[in-house]
C-alpha cells in the first residue's frame, strides 16, 4: 500500500518554495463489490509547485453522485478552501 503525506512548505526547510495556487476536481474510483463494479467519487487537492499541479491530499469514496461531488468541487474552488481544511471540509458536508 502506497503511504499518503501531505506537502506543506515547512517540509522543505531552507528552500524558497511555495505554492502559488490551490485547486479541487473530482475523481472517480470504479469499486468491485462481489458481482458487480460500480462508480464513487471523491475530491483531489491539487497545488501549483511551481508551475507543476501536484496533488496534496485526496479522498476517494465521497459519494455515489457524481454530482454531489463536482458541486462539492466547485463551491471547494470558489471560496478557495484552504488545504488546511480540506478534510473537515469534506467530512462536514458528508454529515448534513
Amino acid at each position: 500500500m502506497t503511504e499518503r503525506r501531505q506537502c506543506y512548505e515547512e517540509d522543505t526547510i531552507g528552500v524558497s518554495t511555495h505554492w502559488t495556487a490551490v485547486r479541487y476536481q473530482a475523481v472517480c474510483t470504479l469499486v468491485n463489490s462481489g458481482d458487480s463494479d460500480y462508480p464513487t467519487y471523491g475530491l483531489q487537492c491539487l497545488g501549483d509547485w511551481e508551475g507543476t499541479w501536484v496533488q496534496m491530499d485526496v479522498i476517494e469514496d465521497v459519494s455515489p453522485n457524481r454530482d454531489s461531488v463536482l458541486h462539492l468541487a466547485n463551491r471547494f474552488n470558489h471560496l478557495q478552501l484552504s488545504p488546511l481544511h480540506f478534510r473537515d471540509a469534506v467530512l462536514d458536508s458528508v454529515d448534513t
